[in-house]
């Protein structure tokens, strides 16, 4: 938590602390900040933590209000931020063979990932009332200087902030085959989420097959599969056969080509093994 870098490594040079502002990237920019290991700062936990918690909440809004004649400057989402940092560390498994303590920030929210699977099922973390940290003293340190709760309150209270902004649920994600835990925070309305849903489906079934294809499929395959692609246009079913006439391809190369459209999600097969036909799904 508060050690020298270099020494930390020699005990722990399987973990990896990770953070980047993907806020305003493009194909040229990778990320507009990075935090990590380049020999400008003491590389513990703790300096982690302080070092880019005020980078998460600098953009987050300060609505004015007042206690007393004291102004405040943290709201809920200010707290649930950091509660999801905290969480990340304290959940962490600093033993595992290697792994990434991961924040990222997006234009639209936060992504926090922490190597080790979850101590408590997806449910009871989401219920609260629980709490079993993997760290518990690193817990304790933080709490003592007023940073996370250990009466299971903390994941109710990241909800509760959301909820209140009417944004998408957080998502909390566990990854066996990684060892690993995600928890993303997403500051986009639910209802434009469901708005935005509807968009893009309403969109692909406007489309033509031919502007869907053109894709999903690379270059050379789509103009190979022309003919196929033109052929369903206006027909419900396709066997092998019309597509080696179609195509003036062997059957063997035929059949790849309708392969790749049952992988592309617009036909399916449609009769025994014998005999098999295949039928569109796609309007």
């Amino acid at each position: 938590m508060f050690g020298d870098g270099l020494a930390i490594r020699d005990e722990f040079d399987n973990v990896f602390m990770d953070y980047r502002d993907e806020s305003q990237v493009t194909l040229e920019i990778r990320w507009n900040d990075r935090i990590t290991y380049d020999g400008t700062w003491e590389n513990n936990l703790f300096n982690f933590f302080t070092k880019v918690t005020p980078k998460l909440t600098a953009d987050l809004k300060k609505p004015f209000r007042l206690e007393g004649m004291q102004r405040i400057d943290e709201t809920p989402v200010h707290k649930a931020v950091r509660e999801a940092f905290v969480n990340l560390i304290i959940h962490a498994d600093y033993l595992l063979d290697a792994g990434t303590l991961k924040v990222i920030k997006h234009a639209d929210g936060f992504e926090f990932t922490n190597p080790g699977i979850l101590k408590l099922s997806i449910e009871d973390i989401y219920r609260g009332g629980n709490s079993k940290s993997r760290n518990p003293r690193m817990q304790t340190m933080l709490r003592m200087i007023g940073f996370g709760d250990n009466a299971g309150s903390g994941f109710p209270a990241i909800l509760s902030a959301w909820e209140n902004e009417g944004w998408i649920k957080p998502e909390l994600k566990e990854d066996t085959r990684l060892n690993q835990v995600t928890l993303t925070l997403k500051m986009v309305y639910a209802n434009e989420e469901e708005m935005k849903e509807d968009r893009n489906f309403n969109q692909k079934n406007e489309r033509s097959l031919k502007e869907v294809l053109k894709e999903v499929l690379v270059a050379k395959d789509y103009e190979k599969m022309f003919p196929i692609i033109e052929y369903l246009e206006g027909n419900l079913v396709i066997s092998t056969q019309i597509a080696e006439q179609l195509t003036g391809r062997s059957s063997a190369t035929a059949w790849r080509y309708l392969k790749k459209l049952v992988e592309a999600g617009v036909i399916e097969p449609d009769g025994n093994t014998n005999n098999v036909g295949y039928r569109k799904i796609f309007p």
